[in-house]
């Protein structure tokens, strides 16, 4: 009896089951549906699985041949540089300095330039030059200035100042010559000769690789004619400096001169171009000796003194 009572109530609640899940429209799962989901399932997964897999094989390939691509790259680029090198080799006769310095920078991570001699701390042409080099050349470029204001040619001997601007080690030395102090010394211009023979031997001596360019400096009103008890005005030891760097087939920037033939073609003034003093350069002085100092570097010569 009691058994009974349990089936039967059993029995009303599957029917009642069976009632709400037909009111709610779900049905029953049978094995053959279940199974075609449980497939479903698996083909998903693989499908995940082969993407992934394909995607990561697609990347690997690309990876490789982005290297393969680079290996080329660099090799020809390595060829590139070689045969500009050989190119800048074959010319070292007849290099300009500007181009010299590419070449440096082909060989060197880093290219050096010293300015050394008789300049001013403030000198504006010196940064204009340091400008241009550094747009021209292209490469990391350290620029030194070792300026010795009014240092004559027996002084930079004297005082040593060489060990200043080897620590620099500067590919190229750009030497501004001493006619003014030298004239002011009141030595013979065979001394002012030997001096400036010596420097160059005291450079060469600790910085046997570097190339150096004698720079004349721009011309005075006011010391022309200013003469010393040898009857020597600055440009007489100019004159001397200047043969003494030609005789020894060194690189010299006569813009001394170059100075003056550029003034007398365009009818300017020498004063116009300086200052009070006669002899500093003002903003069209300036100007003036920055472009010539920018056709030198670019006129070729025998840079084989080099590295």
């Amino acid at each position: 009896m009691y058994g009974k009572i349990i089936k039967g109530s059993i029995t009303n609640e599957i029917i009642r089951e069976k009632k709400l899940m037909d009111k709610l429209g779900v049905k029953k799962v049978s094995k053959k549906s279940g199974f075609i989901i449980f497939l479903l399932i698996i083909l998903a997964v693989g499908v995940v699985f082969f993407g992934i897999n394909f995607s990561k094989k697609q990347q690997e390939q690309l990876m490789s041949v982005a290297e393969q691509t680079d290996q080329k790259t660099e090799a020809v680029t390595q060829e590139d540089v070689s045969t500009q090198v050989a190119g800048y080799e074959e010319s070292r006769g007849e290099l300009s300095v500007i181009d010299y310095l590419k070449y440096v920078s082909l060989l060197k991570d880093e290219v050096s330039i010293s300015f050394y001699g008789d300049i001013a701390q403030e000198e504006q042409w010196v940064s204009e030059i340091d400008t241009y080099i550094n747009d021209q050349v292209g490469s990391t470029m350290k620029v030194n200035r070792l300026p010795y204001t009014d240092y004559n040619s027996y002084q930079l001997i004297s005082e040593n100042k060489v060990t200043d601007l080897a620590q620099t080690n500067p590919d190229v030395v750009f030497f501004q010559l001493t006619p003014y102090a030298d004239q002011e010394l009141d030595i013979a211009l065979a001394d002012s000769s030997d001096y400036l023979a010596m420097n160059y031997a005291a450079i060469k001596d600790v910085l046997p690789e570097s190339l150096i360019v004698f720079v004349s400096p721009n011309p005075s009103s006011s010391e022309k004619g200013n003469n010393n008890s040898r009857t020597l005005d600055y440009t007489s030891y100019l004159n001397e400096m200047v043969l003494t760097v030609e005789s020894n087939e060194w690189i010299g920037f006569n813009l001394h001169d170059s100075y003056l033939e550029k003034l007398e073609a365009d009818g300017i003034s020498l004063e116009s171009t300086l200052t009070e003093n006669g002899k500093s350069l003002n903003g069209e002085g300036t100007a003036v000796y920055r472009a010539l100092f920018e056709e030198a570097l670019n006129q070729k010569r025998d840079t084989t003194s080099g590295i």
